[in-house]
């Protein structure tokens, strides 16, 4: 192979790689600068080459089927943090479901993944899970999926399935499963508060209870999130490991 088909080869690797980390959380995160992103993408880039595969399909007669070949390995890498970005997602929906119960849907935050407006809690929640991303070096097995990745479809591989509505689709459900599973307790713990207030409220008439409800449902909902704290430690765990399980379903099913 002469220099020029190698340099071709190390622009497709930077592609993919680039492709994974503009949405796979952390590394996505937009509040890292996009220099530092390239230059982290381009130092795994160097670190890849030598261990790739690459496909007897690729050929490069022209400057169209490079950029071809070029498009089409992003739209993998992609695809691949796409995946990620859907599982975590469920963390965001426990947030948004929980302040609408405690009543601090009204109160935003701006978002460190997106710069999105999402509610107080979703944004902890979030916090909570990059630090737990990063304390348990599971940006490392980040990595080992992006190399994983180069074993299981070589560069050039044009026969993949990229359609894949129904996984999606299943994405989605088991995100909604984890999000609600994650703020039941706090859901079960609003929906009692509200029914007691309602018999107080039918036992002393006099009583605002909308001056006592607004600020006994943020007390007791805080509490309540303190106190199961230490159970999300595990259910971030299942999160992450679901994530990755996915991303391995899908490198191994799209060839």
């Amino acid at each position: 192979m002469d220099i020029m088909a190698r340099v071709i080869l190390l622009f497709l690797v930077f592609s993919r790689i680039s492709g994974i980390f503009l949405l796979t959380p952390i590394f996505g995160n937009k509040t890292i600068p996009i220099s530092l992103k390239i230059g982290f993408s381009g130092f795994l880039t160097l670190i890849a080459y030598p261990i790739v595969t690459y496909s007897e399909q690729i050929s490069f007669a022209n400057i169209y089927q490079l950029l071809y070949f070029m498009i089409f390995e992003f739209f993998i890498g992609l695809i691949t943090g796409f995946i990620s970005l859907l599982v975590l997602n469920s963390i965001y929906l426990a947030g948004v479901i929980v302040d609408r119960n405690i009543g601090f849907s009204m109160v935003s935050v701006i978002s460190p993944q997106d710069e999105s407006q999402i509610p107080i809690t979703a944004n902890f929640y979030y916090i909570m899970a990059a630090l737990l991303f990063l304390a348990t070096d599971l940006h490392h097995m980040v990595i080992k999926a992006i190399l994983y990745s180069f074993n299981v479809i070589p560069l050039g591989y044009q026969n993949i399935n990229l359609l894949f509505v129904d996984k999606v689709a299943e994405i989605l459900r088991v995100s909604f499963v984890i999000g609600f599973k994650m703020s039941a307790p706090i859901i079960i713990t609003i929906f009692v508060s509200n029914v007691l207030l309602g018999i107080l409220s039918r036992a002393m008439p006099q009583m605002n209870v909308f001056m006592v409800g607004m600020p006994l449902k943020v007390f007791i909902g805080v509490m309540t999130l303190f106190i199961i704290l230490p159970l999300y430690l595990g259910i971030y765990n299942n999160i992450f490991s679901i994530m990755f399980d996915y991303i391995k379903e899908f490198l191994d099913k799209a060839v």
